[in-house]
């Protein structure tokens, strides 16, 4: 019995994933001087196909960098009604419309556009965005988690399938 669970709890650790984030970045370079224009591409990641609406809040240094603007794709910009970012002191904030059936065309993962900063500083890095909050809702209005649910892996099946197999075979 006691081998079961050890199995079960290994199998059930091993199974789970870590779990990328909802938005990931990627910048033009690693440190910036007075004035520049600083560009980091937005991804979004795995995105429950059901979010009607996403509102996103990171932290940011506002003493090193001012927010200019966000342009988002054309694939985007086409199967959304509202795209906004904007920065209140040291927030970024960042709202998103998306049109019905806007998974078929994007998918689930896709670029979603670029914020530029403009750096402060010489030698300022590469902007750190910590998030703050998430929030999603889906068309009727409910709240709903931002993220894909993944299916259970395999191998938690296994070790499901696996301790139920121990237990009958001991009774």
């Amino acid at each position: 019995m006691k081998i079961a669970n050890l199995i079960l709890i290994l199998g059930l650790v091993m199974s789970f994933s870590s779990k990328a984030s909802l938005i990931t970045f990627s910048n033009d370079s690693s440190s910036y001087l007075n004035g520049e224009i600083i560009e980091v591409e937005v991804f979004i990641n795995d995105a429950n196909p059901a979010i009607d609406f996403l509102e996103v809040v990171w932290n940011f240094d506002s003493s090193l960098l001012e927010f200019d603007l966000l342009s988002v794709t054309d694939s985007v910009f086409n199967n959304s009604y509202f795209d906004d970012a904007y920065a209140v002191s040291d927030e970024l904030i960042f709202q998103l419309g998306l049109s019905p059936n806007w998974s078929s065309v994007l998918g689930t993962s896709f670029k979603l556009g670029t914020f530029s900063f403009v750096a402060l500083e010489d030698g300022v890095l590469s902007p750190e965005l910590t998030l703050v909050e998430m929030f999603a809702q889906n068309f009727d209005g409910d709240d709903i988690d931002a993220t894909s649910v993944p299916a259970p892996s395999t191998l938690a099946i296994f070790c499901i399938a696996g301790i139920i197999f121990f237990r009958k075979r001991m009774s």
